[in-house]
């Protein structure tokens, strides 16, 4: 189930980091880095994801997709406070991107620290525009919330 998610919302991102990306009009070096990276998270290479979203953030602090994005590669490893970390500063630079909180619920969900998890769907949730991705949201609030109960 947690793979599915991590599928789903793993395209979502990339549809939102194309959407992103198509707004500059040049082939800045971070955009080339970005680009490397998810190549290289396509094909299952998770530390060179890391080192080409590290070098496209070395080279814009400020592109919150690519601390996403490395995000994801870290969760990939196993390293979830990692992950964790990148994702809220995805969203300290920009608080309107629901998809990193999303993958933020995911990997808390994952270290099963559900009140964390729930926190953070419901934050998505809030910011969420697409009404596919509010029906996910929604599910996973629900899912989360029983396993709360459950404890």
């Amino acid at each position: 189930m947690a793979k599915s998610r991590v599928c789903i919302l793993t395209l979502l991102f990339v549809f939102s980091t194309l959407m992103i990306t198509a707004r500059h009009g040049c082939a800045e070096d971070y955009l080339d880095f970005h680009e490397q990276g998810e190549f290289a998270l396509r094909v299952e290479k998770w530390d060179r994801a890391i080192e080409m979203f590290s070098l496209a953030i070395r080279d814009n602090p400020n592109f919150f997709v690519a601390y996403h994005y490395r995000a994801i590669a870290y969760s990939k490893k196993g390293d979830y406070d990692k992950s964790i970390e990148d994702l809220k500063k995805a969203v300290q630079l920009n608080p309107d991107y629901p998809d990193a909180y999303g993958l933020m619920g995911l990997v808390y969900e994952i270290k099963k620290d559900y009140g964390a998890a729930l926190a953070v769907y419901k934050e998505a949730l809030s910011r969420e525009k697409r009404p596919a991705v509010i029906k996910l949201l929604q599910k996973y609030i629900q899912d989360v919330e029983a396993k709360i109960k459950k404890k």
